[in-house]
């Protein structure tokens, strides 16, 4: 369905257009109701309508390429009952002026987002006014339970600052700091005082500069504090937000990555990509790799191209397929991991299911006779020269006839470089205990393996990770392993899902990857988790009802 959506600027308009788009509807225009340009104050206490930050909203259809629609507020809270009436002068009629002149002009809109979560007062009217236009309200954060909401909007990629404060507790400090750097105190004021952890009561607005629907980011260059109410207690206070502008989140030399990637590079119409949010810092690069003169010294001001959807992806020389397991609610790392495997210019297929598996996609590899896969996790980040390294580890693999079931590429083990390199390639070397699943490429035959004894022998209390360990130690899985890895864990943006030993998630948990290779243990008293589990025989011989041409179940 072809929406419009509301937008106040703030998180809970912005949550509410990714979850339509989760839903699979089509964002194709922005609209907002703004103050007059003659009002005393930008916050306008309206009942309906967030007036704080109105000045700026306009950027953000900026950041989205998207048509945006104004419409003056000029009407006020006539009626304040629950339930709406047409009514002369009322708020609400300039809701339907305003969605009026958005159907005028796209005459085949036919839904809008709206982000009301607890507000009777506001749903009621965005739906009368629906009702008369013909149009589907979709409100997909209604009624849901703040705390839970509000850190699924942290973790979804949602970047907004507080840009108002009035409830106890909050003030000048908390004005312009993230929803992450204050989400912990607004849960505390939540369970001590009953505040809405998403600022239902008033307590508190938000303005988004980035998410994953943003071509570009918003950067604030000034603000003005105002002080609307000089409670003691509670006082009111609000930005201004004087100028800004919108800026790419990284930018780099096509031709350096070509480079570095072993990529030919004479194809390509610019030398300069813009990209948008791919993992929340700069990329990372081998020590002994530099850019050239020419991309060190690049000018944001001068670039205006945002990453494409590439018209062709380069042929997999390492892979007939690339998975990403994605949990089917986590849009924000559906869209980083599709923004970064853009900029790698590697097609992929994002699994997303409601409760994905390792078991699932092994079971698709095998039915789709894929002869080698690499899967990888929707929390992670790659080396910019990860082409190259796989493409240089599969080539020692085949150079010394080196048979293998599974090559890990990513891993939390600083002891992968224990066991002698590889004659062909100095970073591949055999498994010692290559903890966690982040990126690793699987062969058929592994992928047959593993799933003819884990359909059988999967235990729910212990971490998969820590099974193949396992039988990797036991020698039943010819495991190789990349070190130092080139996909790694963002723990520094999510929390840790993985379930090693309870002292280990402990230390593991938010923790920077920097530090959760510190602790990684040693294992000098190595517990085997299979020690009483008996063997598929599997392991010696692939299983009749395995065999290529079978579907597996």
């Amino acid at each position: 369905m072809k929406v419009v959506a509301l937008v106040s600027g703030g998180k809970d308009s912005t949550y509410n257009m990714m979850k339509c788009v989760e839903d699979g509807h089509e964002i194709i225009a922005l609209a907002h109701a703004h103050p007059p340009e003659d009002a005393a104050h930008e916050e306008l206490d309206s009942y309906l309508f967030q007036t704080v930050g109105s000045s700026a909203v306009a950027t953000i259809a900026e950041c989205m390429d998207l048509p945006f629609y104004l419409q003056v507020i000029a009407g006020s809270a006539v009626t304040q009952t629950l339930d709406y009436e047409l009514t002369k002068d009322d708020e609400t009629e300039d809701l339907f002026a305003l969605l009026s002149n958005v159907k005028k002009h796209h005459p085949d809109v036919a839904g809008v987002s709206v982000g009301a979560i607890f507000s009777s007062y506001q749903a009621n009217r965005v739906q009368h006014v629906c009702d008369r236009l013909g149009l589907k309200m979709l409100a997909y954060l209604w009624h849901r339970e703040q705390v839970e909401l509000l850190q699924e909007m942290v973790r979804s990629g949602v970047e907004a600052i507080l840009i108002k404060v009035a409830a106890f507790g909050l003030g000048k400090n908390e004005l312009g700091n993230t929803l992450r750097q204050v989400m912990p105190k607004l849960l505390s004021l939540s369970e001590k005082y009953g505040i809405h952890a998403c600022g239902e009561g008033g307590e508190y607005e938000s303005f988004t500069l980035d998410c994953p629907l943003f071509k570009r980011r918003i950067v604030i260059d000034e603000v003005e504090t105002v002080t609307h109410s000089p409670d003691t207690y509670s006082p009111v206070l609000y930005l201004k937000l004087k100028t800004l502008h919108t800026v790419p989140n990284l930018v780099i030399s096509l031709t350096w990555i070509a480079k570095i990637c072993f990529i030919d590079s004479s194809h390509l119409t610019t030398s300069r990509y813009v990209v948008s949010s791919v993992a929340g810092s700069a990329p990372r690069v081998a020590t002994d790799h530099s850019p050239t003169a020419d991309s060190a010294n690049v000018d944001v001001n001068e670039l205006s191209l945002q990453l494409p959807r590439p018209a062709h992806e380069y042929a997999l020389a390492f892979t007939d397929h690339i998975y990403c397991m994605n949990e089917m609610n986590k849009l924000g790392r559906k869209g980083r991991m599709q923004e970064l495997f853009n900029f790698l210019h590697l097609r992929v297929e994002m699994f997303s299911r409601k409760h994905p598996t390792h078991i699932d996609i092994w079971r698709d590899m095998i039915n789709s006779g894929y002869d080698r896969a690499l899967i990888v996790e929707d929390d992670i980040d790659f080396e910019l020269d990860s082409v190259a390294v796989i493409n240089q580890a599969l080539s020692a693999l085949n150079s010394t006839s080196a048979d293998w079931d599974i090559l890990y590429v990513g891993h939390c083990s600083m002891e992968e470089n224990q066991r002698k390199a590889n004659t062909a390639y100095s970073r591949l070397h055999k498994s010692t205990h290559p903890f966690c699943t982040s990126g690793y490429l699987l062969s058929r035959n592994g992928a047959k393996k593993l799933f003819a004894y884990f359909i059988e022998h999967y235990q729910q209390a212990r971490a998969l990770d820590v099974q193949l360990v396992a039988l990797i130690k036991r020698k039943l899985l010819k495991s190789y392993s990349v070190y130092p890895p080139i996909v790694y864990q963002r723990r520094d943006l999510y929390p840790s899902d993985d379930g090693l030993e309870l002292k280990i998630a402990k230390k593991m948990k938010n923790s920077a990857w920097n530090e959760a290779l510190a602790f990684v243990p040693r294992l000098a008293n190595w517990v085997d988790p299979l020690d009483s589990v008996y063997l598929h025989p599997a392991f010696k011989h692939i299983p009749s009802w395995m065999e290529d041409g079978n579907t597996v179940n």
